[in-house]
């Protein structure tokens, strides 16, 4: 954090992606980043899980279906070591079954893919913002 003249300048919020298609994980890095959030990706489960995650202003977009894991069991890995960071699921699959995989991590919001991207930086917002109404 930098403070200049009673102005406090803090570090972007980050985005953490984690989806196993390159040209979600492109395409969600330009449309995150260019609203204003620093983007970290990630395509594997085992390779977010070695990394180091902050600890606030930050969230997870975890795709639901990935190889390894679905997103569901590596966000209960997540809470096990101790991440408390809201999550979004995506995903392109809109089954019941999905749906419910998906809502048992407790997410800020589910999206279906394709989604608009107001849909998803609502989400964004929601998640960084938890007890703002909009």
């Amino acid at each position: 954090m930098i403070v200049e003249k009673n102005e406090v300048i803090t570090a972007k919020p980050v985005a953490i992606v984690i989806d196993d298609d390159p040209s979600m994980l492109r395409a969600l890095r330009r449309l995150i980043s260019g609203a204003g959030f620093e983007v970290r990706t990630f395509d594997r489960p085992s390779v977010l899980l070695m990394a180091e995650l902050p600890l606030t202003d930050a969230c997870l977009v975890v795709d639901v279906h990935l190889p390894e894991m679905n997103g569901a069991e590596l966000c209960e890995k997540l809470v096990a070591c101790g991440c408390a960071l809201p999550v979004i699921m995506i995903t392109a699959h809109g089954d019941e079954e999905t749906r419910a995989l998906a809502e048992s991590a407790n997410p800020v919001a589910l999206l279906i893919k394709p989604f608009p991207r107001d849909r998803l930086l609502d989400a964004l917002d929601q998640a960084m913002h938890p007890h703002s109404r909009h």
